[in-house]
């Protein structure tokens, strides 16, 4: 019995003297995808996305001639909204959505986003896009015109 102690004693300190190697998690090529080898012509990568006002500007400030429908105290309600049906006899579902004003609508309409991208083949395209939140950067595209995709 005590031979086997020793013996497995003998092992965790040799497992212990082992040297541990801990990467450094700040080197970006741990979290790239290893190029590929086929010649992709219309392929690339996600280099930045930013977010661009498309068309003239609204206004931020709410346009006192626009009045919201249905408010008795004429003020501006925006955010998240839930519906909760209650009392007896109601067989409505809970309902969920959102809230907002007019200018906010026209607002989120005009927004788009430049994304660009680093071809394969060294190029560097840059694309306007309204779904751009769609894709993040690093990501892999396929770019053929004006339609891309994820890979």
């Amino acid at each position: 019995m005590r031979a086997l102690a020793l013996a497995l004693l003998v092992c965790t300190a040799a497992a212990w003297a082992q040297g541990v190697v801990i990467p450094d998690l700040r080197d970006p090529s741990l979290y790239r995808e290893p190029a590929r080898t086929g010649a992709c012509r219309v392929c690339g990568e996600v280099l930045s996305i930013r977010e661009v006002g498309a068309g003239p500007q609204v206004p931020v400030a709410p346009d006192p001639s626009r009045t919201t429908v249905n408010n008795p105290n004429d003020w501006a309600v925006v955010g998240a909204a839930l519906y909760l049906p209650t009392g007896a006899g109601h067989n409505e579902q809970p309902r969920i959505g959102a809230v907002g004003t007019p200018e906010m609508a026209e607002r989120f309409s005009a927004n788009t986003y430049e994304v660009t991208i680093l071809m394969d083949s060294g190029e560097r395209k840059t694309v306007q896009r309204r779904d751009g939140t769609r894709f993040r950067v690093g990501q892999r595209v396929t770019l053929s015109g004006a339609m891309m995709e994820p890979l």
